[in-house]
């Protein structure tokens, strides 16, 4: 594997009926919600595999909201809500809870779920693509625009979360401000590792790396910021991938800030620089240790047997190997005790979100059909925040392909 990314596990749904048969008085209103009822059975299903196309679930996705778009806005602005904004039914479990599952009315739950669904599926089609034999630069592109999507919808469910409010007893859920900037800025670091993986192949200059680096590092540490405070036994894991994921590319700004430093005659500041580099990848060896032995949703993985691991040491050791040798035979400087700080800041290959919209309305939804609901024969509209009603049977996911072949070049990326 070129790359190796944690993953959690996708959200699980009951089935949503829309039997609104004292409400429906056409037969366009009765077709959409039968309709919605089958679309979002089939999208579910498909979500359970990371090796689905993307535009299957692109267009099936689209399709869903435009149908649920008479459930969450008026048909005149999207600036006002539904009137058939609480007359569903919807139950999800969260990402990192379990299986317990959270009922709500609300069509903006059912909304900010569905997205951060398809948002994890995101990251899941990623870490799919990433395991293959040889990762080609189509499969890099890929990889990049779909964590770049998922941040985008991430910060979407950000954006729109107050309309659901808190949900009781559910510290650590999928609309939970901490949780969902987590999720967002992982996609982003995750994405720079791409960039990163790339520029070194092309042997870009080690300025531009080490910046690179040294700012997906600070990515990362932001990501395990953002679970201060949450049930370290539910969220142990995750956060050891960041605390991992922030030293190793620590290790990596530091050995290409040895390499630049080098190349600017500057070998007993390269030589410091690369004893830096040589504690954070310990450090980070370490934390591999603890993250397959950490408690919490994800699979059982050994990081250190993954060559986005083992490339870094070859690299620590070579940088090293040369600093010291051209400092006997050339330079002669001392070697400081403080470490040279990062001058550049990184200006490029960082990574942006992909804004999301929700889509317009479907075709079916005109002004008659909406009429056709009529609100006069609803039970009383259930406007209290998500509840807990118990468990729910958890996603089975599909089995994807995994190599254990480590690619044959040193990034894991095939330039064509």
């Amino acid at each position: 594997m070129a790359h190796w990314f944690h993953r959690n596990p996708l959200k699980s749904s009951k089935t949503a009926k829309f039997e609104l048969k004292q409400v429906i008085t056409n037969s366009d209103s009765s077709k959409i919600c039968s309709e919605l009822r089958l679309r979002r059975e089939q999208l579910l299903d498909i979500l359970t595999s990371a090796s689905a196309s993307v535009d299957l679930v692109e267009s099936e996705f689209e399709y869903y909201l435009k149908l649920l778009y008479g459930f969450v806005f008026d048909l005149e602005s999207q600036e006002k809500n539904s009137k058939l904004r609480y007359l569903g039914k919807f139950t999800w479990t969260h990402s990192m809870l379990g299986g317990d599952g959270y009922q709500s009315s609300d069509s903006w739950y059912e909304v900010l779920n569905m997205v951060s669904n398809i948002a994890i599926w995101y990251m899941k089609r990623s870490a799919f693509l990433s395991s293959s034999d040889e990762v080609s630069d189509f499969d890099s592109k890929n990889i990049h625009t779909a964590l770049r999507k998922a941040a985008g919808l991430f910060e979407y469910v950000s954006q729109n979360a107050d309309k659901v409010g808190i949900i009781p007893q559910a510290t650590g859920n999928d609309l939970d401000a901490r949780v969902l900037t987590a999720y967002k800025q992982q996609c982003l670091a995750e994405a720079q590792e791409i960039t990163i993986a790339r520029a070194i192949e092309l042997k870009h200059s080690s300025k531009l790396i080490y910046s690179l680096a040294n700012q997906t590092s600070k990515v990362y540490e932001e990501c395990c910021s953002c679970l201060d405070g949450l049930d370290p036994n539910t969220f142990e894991k995750w956060r050891k991938y960041f605390e991992l994921k922030k030293e190793f590319y620590l290790s990596y700004a530091y050995a290409y800030l040895c390499e630049h430093l080098l190349s600017n005659d500057e070998c007993g500041k390269a030589i410091r620089a690369c004893q830096e580099g040589q504690d954070h990848y310990k450090t980070s060896a370490s934390l591999c240790v603890q993250y397959a032995k950490s408690s919490g949703p994800g699979f059982v993985a050994k990081p250190e047997d993954h060559l986005f691991f083992r490339r870094i040491d070859p690299i620590l050791v070579r940088h090293m190997d040369k600093a010291r040798r051209e400092n006997d035979f050339i330079y002669h400087q001392s070697v400081p005790s403080e470490c040279p700080s990062f001058e550049a800041e990184a200006e490029f290959g960082l990574a942006s979100k992909i804004d999301f919209n929700y889509p317009p309305r479907a075709e079916i939804w005109t002004n008659l059909s909406y009429k056709a609901f009529d609100i006069t024969k609803s039970d009383t509209p259930d406007f209290k925040p998500p509840q807990k009603i118990g468990k729910i049977p958890l996603v089975k996911e599909k089995k994807v392909y995994e190599t254990d072949r480590d690619p044959s070049n040193l990034s894991g990326c095939t330039i064509s």
